[in-house]
């Protein structure tokens, strides 16, 4: 017997497993992990005749293949890179919506397998850091995946230590906090905004806490996003003010690539409204694989990173890659983000002592996911597939909107959840 929710937890172990190395040695391993999981979504649909279910992720697909349509009308760039980049847009999607729907369970073994891994990935990292010279000619890992690393094997960690009661015994919440403190070596503006907001819904928030105007939850709350702003702000100047603009050399001056992007980014929203500028066109790997006609339009195609001889920096944030999609586009990835939280709102207003951990889960999945947006491509790699994950493992344990018969009752099919 098939048993998908096996499929899917092994999937994610493998993946986690390999986190580390999927910078170089294994590349494909977030790519295997999604199209595994996809898989496993469209062998429910077609032997348990689930296709309800995944109206979401069917949703998604088909918006995803009107964009493809759209963007060969664009003609920033040819069909082949358009569907390149409309699969790689997808991958972000896929194990949220098929966790959610297969709903996977965890057994003992399972939670210890991952608890294991969480602690060998970050004896790893440090390993690795303290040898620079083999990491950067055996694993070339930049010093921030040092803190993304630490920080979704401190996620995976605390899930897999939560008991039936919702508890997390003293000794797990000293190892997640570690694991916290660790990835502060990264030196990263964005980890340490990460690691206040960690610090903070793990030892100070309480359920509830936010009823009701009291004085003391406000001046906490504005105390937690002063601290959040104070170690990012450098940082935020960067990425949206200045760049490389307070440099002594004038020529340099001129060359600073990420604000280049948000700014130009800004721009298409306008001019190709309200459907954006189409897959592969800005922004994105793509694009950059077969340079885009787009940046010549925009005359950025000089700037330093975002030449076509030299087009690193092009995919180098995930925000300015959302003018692809338009006005049209940036609502719909909101809307999105909005739904896939609402589950572990409703776990924590159905029990709030059981679920605050889960609740705390997905509010940093989701904060690890927006923060490190803002330069990098996280949701597209291997550390983002996961934030993912989990974020759909804790909706999965929230109760249905409306009834769905569970495919583990229909004894006559041949692949069940679970037994």
């Amino acid at each position: 017997m098939i048993r998908l929710d096996k499929i899917c937890i092994w999937t994610l172990i493998v993946c986690f497993a390999g986190m580390i190395w999927s910078g170089s040695l294994v590349k494909p391993i977030d790519e295997m992990a999604c199209y595994t999981l996809l898989a496993v979504g469209l062998m429910d649909c077609i032997v348990n005749h689930r296709w309800r279910a995944y109206l979401p992720l069917l949703l998604v697909i088909a918006i995803m293949a009107g964009y493809v349509v759209y963007s060969t009308f664009k003609g920033f760039n040819t069909l082949p890179y358009i569907v390149m980049d409309a699969i790689i847009e997808l991958k972000p999607f896929v194990p949220f919506m098929v966790i959610l729907v297969i709903k996977p369970q965890l057994n003992l073994t399972e939670r210890r397998v991952l608890k294991g891994i969480a602690i060998v990935n970050i004896i790893t990292v440090l390993v690795l850091y303290a040898m620079p010279a083999f990491r950067k000619f055996t694993l070339q890992l930049h010093l921030m995946f040092l803190g993304t690393t630490c920080f979704i094997s401190m996620l995976v960690y605390l899930y897999s230590s939560i008991d039936e009661q919702g508890h997390v015994s003293p000794a797990d919440m000293v190892a997640v906090l570690v694991m916290l403190v660790v990835g502060l070596g990264c030196a990263r503006a964005k980890y340490y905004g990460e690691a206040v907001l960690a610090i903070f819904f793990l030892l100070l928030y309480r359920p509830g806490m936010s009823r009701g105007v009291k004085p003391g939850h406000w001046l906490l709350s504005l105390m937690v996003l002063v601290a959040v702003g104070m170690v990012s702000w450098n940082k935020f100047s960067y990425y949206f003010l200045t760049g490389n603009g307070d440099t002594i050399d004038p020529t340099v001056a001129e060359t600073f690539a990420r604000p280049v992007l948000y700014a130009t980014s800004g721009l298409i929203l306008l001019d190709h409204f309200p459907l954006g500028s189409g897959l592969a066109s800005f922004a994105s790997y793509a694009s950059s694989a077969h340079y885009s006609s787009l940046y010549y339009e925009y005359g950025i195609n000089n700037i330093y990173g975002l030449s076509e001889s030299y087009p690193d920096f092009i995919c180098d944030a995930f925000y300015p890659s959302l003018a692809q999609f338009g006005v049209v586009g940036v609502v719909l990835f909101i809307t999105f983000l909005v739904w896939a939280f609402r589950p572990a709102t409703r776990l924590l207003r159905l029990d709030p002592q059981r679920h605050r951990y889960h609740y705390v889960i997905a509010a940093l999945a989701m904060c690890f996911i927006l923060i490190e947006s803002v330069a990098s491509t996280m949701p597209m790699q291997t550390w983002g597939l996961l934030a993912m994950a989990i974020m759909g493992l804790v909706a999965a344990q929230a109760p249905a909107t409306r009834a769905v018969q569970p495919s583990s009752v229909q004894l006559n099919h041949l692949i069940t959840y679970r037994t």
